[in-house]
């Protein structure tokens, strides 16, 4: 459906803030925005978006982003909710590369993980939105394995910002830039359908 490469994709939309998505258009696409966790009503800040992206020499999606985080940041109470990342997806095979390996030494790990016990970026039990590092510590990753993983995200991750909750029902303490799918609470009909993601060929996430 993308017949050329985009210099970058803003996703106004929830729960698409995935690692999946990602690495799905690391071949069209070289940074993309999103958001981990839902979007509220007014999504991206409208009124500075075309300056960042129209006014200037070079587009500068990022600053959509920054905009955006700002615009929910200042509010308060259930308003104060957002989380948002910049991606360069031309670096993500080292993350993908230090995911296999983790994965494989830790397959056990990942089967008996207490689904309470990782960062959520979801609400009312759409319980398929878990933080990447949040999953990959308490799967037992080693600190070694810990820095490693946090050496490729730094490679990839341009930018993440979130909020200390998500509409007074989430707290969040760890943020990698990316949501992960968790098959310790998915189902078999959506494993089945995660080996078909590309992210999964290069992991090994589900067998």
């Amino acid at each position: 459906a993308i017949p050329m490469e985009l210099d970058y994709i803003l996703f106004d939309a929830c729960l698409m803030g995935g690692i999946e998505v990602a690495y799905e258009l690391r071949e069209k696409c070289r940074k993309v925005g999103f958001s981990q966790a839902e979007v509220l009503a007014e999504g991206l800040d409208y009124k500075t978006l075309t300056q960042h992206l129209l006014l200037k020499e070079e587009p500068d999606p990022m600053g959509v982003c920054r905009d955006y985080f700002t615009q929910y940041d200042i509010q308060s109470g259930i308003y104060r909710s957002a989380t948002i990342s910049m991606i360069d997806c031309h670096n993500l095979e080292p993350l993908a590369e230090v995911c296999k390996d983790i994965f494989a030494a830790h397959s056990e790990g990942l089967t008996s993980i207490e689904p309470s016990a990782v960062q959520r970026f979801y609400r009312s039990n759409k319980h398929w939105f878990y933080d990447l590092e949040s999953i990959v510590r308490e799967a037992g990753a080693t600190e070694e394995e810990i820095a490693r993983l946090q050496d490729a995200l730094d490679g990839c991750v341009l930018y993440k910002e979130h909020t200390p909750e998500f509409m007074n029902e989430f707290k969040i303490d760890i943020f990698s830039g990316f949501s992960m799918y968790l098959p310790r609470n998915g189902s078999n009909e959506l494993d089945k359908f995660y080996r078909t993601l590309q992210w999964n060929q290069a992991t090994g996430l589900v067998p």
